[in-house]
């Protein structure tokens, strides 16, 4: 589509995640320069904007772009390694496997791995997400730059760590995944100057700070949050995922684990944390006030048999609250459309009462939530005129998606990834017909199949394949 051009979405079902949260049954909306010109009734719109291409979008419910706010890019291509011999400890397989996997990488590996990814999550209707760790052996400008060309919207963390020598070689941290304090801030800030803002605006280049654990010199979120409000950073961290964070938070004299990272200048508004399964009451009044956001990321947490976020809770507080998907070694999957029924599911089941959330609630959380955590309030998360046209459609005409009592219903309980026809972003089609226009599928995968065993075996990590036998 031009990008002077005017187009019109015609005859879809509108789900406009407006102020007034309008469903527009046979609904248009005009798109000219990246931008929401008017939506509407399709022969309103139509009405306005004569001269307008056309395209149809009958039986499809419209909806914002889906914004996954905790993506690990690298470990697309690590999809199923924590099944096979299964570690009952989060450290052994973070230290014996995925380290020493993502470690063995060349910068030719990662890169497909993010290719892997993008695709993956623009053929599930995720038109904008936040890469939370990109470690410096993975080379940030071919990434970066695959996601330019992808015409996905990214937030890409580059990964921050202070780690000393005597602590990595006393965890058996690879060396691969190890950076120096000086040249990971160095090299994040290089990224930041080079690629903020390119892809029309697209890009943004923020901080993936490393957990904050005894590992870490805490004094370097001191540091990285002072340069992060000087450059109108974004920040990014894991948090609050598991008891021994509020165990050490506590052992420093700090309340919790994130009342530990308000004391090191990490909460605000261009922050989001990851996780946050362990945070209660005083923590979520403390998000609030500091407008912190939190990435929930339900699915992940099921399969690590983590404790479901209270997720209610932090709404109730004020939170703002969004979703992820983490990583494919435990999720499997970067499809944001199916996590939104787990993230209502486990809410629900942890109160013990359906009427704990709704679907309505769930998809705020993937739009305009998501859109808030990435900064973009103002401009993305709902359709409306003067918006970035991000939105996508899925085509009901499918025996598990039929038939459309309820659409936010049918989007939320009954639509999968593979169910997304249309993604536009920014005003371009990117997917059209299930055909992703801006990447070369086929060579994406096959590219895939032909390293994932190399890394593997350059890696010396066993224990990948399934428990029964391969004959």
């Amino acid at each position: 589509m031009s990008a002077v051009s005017t187009m019109i979405f015609t005859h879809g079902t509108i789900l406009t995640m407006n102020p007034s949260r309008e469903i527009i049954a046979d609904g248009a909306i005009a798109v000219s320069g990246g931008r929401i010109e008017a939506v509407g009734r399709t022969e309103d719109v139509r009405d306005r904007h004569p001269a307008a291409g056309e395209v149809d979008l009958s039986g499809h419910i419209v909806l914002p772009g889906l914004i996954d706010t905790h993506v690990h890019l690298a470990q697309t291509m690590l999809r199923g390694v924590s099944e096979g011999k299964r570690l009952k400890d989060f450290s052994n397989w973070l230290f014996g496997r995925i380290f020493p996997l993502q470690g063995s990488y060349t910068e030719a590996d990662a890169a497909a791995s993010a290719r892997l990814a993008v695709l993956e999550m623009i053929k599930s209707g995720t038109t904008g997400f936040v890469e939370c760790l990109l470690a410096g052996r993975y080379g940030f400008d071919g990434i970066a730059e695959a996601c330019v060309d992808s015409g996905i919207r990214a937030a890409l963390g580059s990964l921050v760590m202070a780690v000393s020598p005597e602590t990595r070689d006393e965890l058996g941290w690879h060396h691969g995944m190890w950076q120096t304090r000086e040249s990971s801030i160095a090299q994040a800030l290089d990224a930041h100057d080079r690629w903020e803002g390119a892809g029309e605006g697209r890009l943004q280049v923020w901080f993936g700070c490393r957990s904050a654990e005894p590992a870490c010199d805490l004094s370097l979120y001191d540091e990285v949050s002072e340069l992060a409000r000087e450059r109108d950073m974004g920040i990014t961290i894991h948090l609050a995922e598991m008891p021994s964070d509020n165990d050490f938070a506590h052992s420093l004299g700090f309340r919790s684990h994130v009342d530990l990272a308000r004391g090191h200048g990490l909460l605000g508004p261009r922050t989001v944390l990851a996780h946050c399964t362990v945070a209660g009451g005083e923590d979520f009044r403390l998000l609030a006030d500091t407008q912190t956001s939190v990435s929930h990321n339900p699915a992940n947490n099921a399969s690590a048999a983590w404790g479901p976020a209270a997720v209610t809770d932090m709404l109730a507080a004020g939170v703002n609250v969004a979703l992820g998907c983490d990583a494919a070694p435990s999720n499997a999957n970067l499809d944001l459309l199916r996590d939104m029924r787990v993230a209502c599911h486990s809410a629900r089941q942890r109160a013990g009462t359906r009427l704990a959330i709704g679907p309505e609630t769930v998809l705020e959380m993937a739009t305009i939530n998501g859109a808030r955590a990435l900064g973009l309030g103002d401009s993305l998360g709902s359709l409306e005129p003067g918006k970035s046209a991000d939105f996508i459609t899925i085509d009901t005409d499918a025996p598990h998606l039929q038939p459309v009592w309820n659409p936010v219903a049918t989007t939320v309980f009954a639509a999968q990834g593979q169910d997304v026809d249309t993604v536009v972003i920014n005003g371009q089609v990117v997917m059209r017909n299930r055909v992703v226009l801006t990447m070369d599928e086929a060579e994406i995968l096959d590219d895939v199949r032909g390293r994932f065993r190399d890394v593997a075996a350059r890696a010396g990590v066993t224990g990948l394949e399934s428990e029964w036998p391969t004959v």
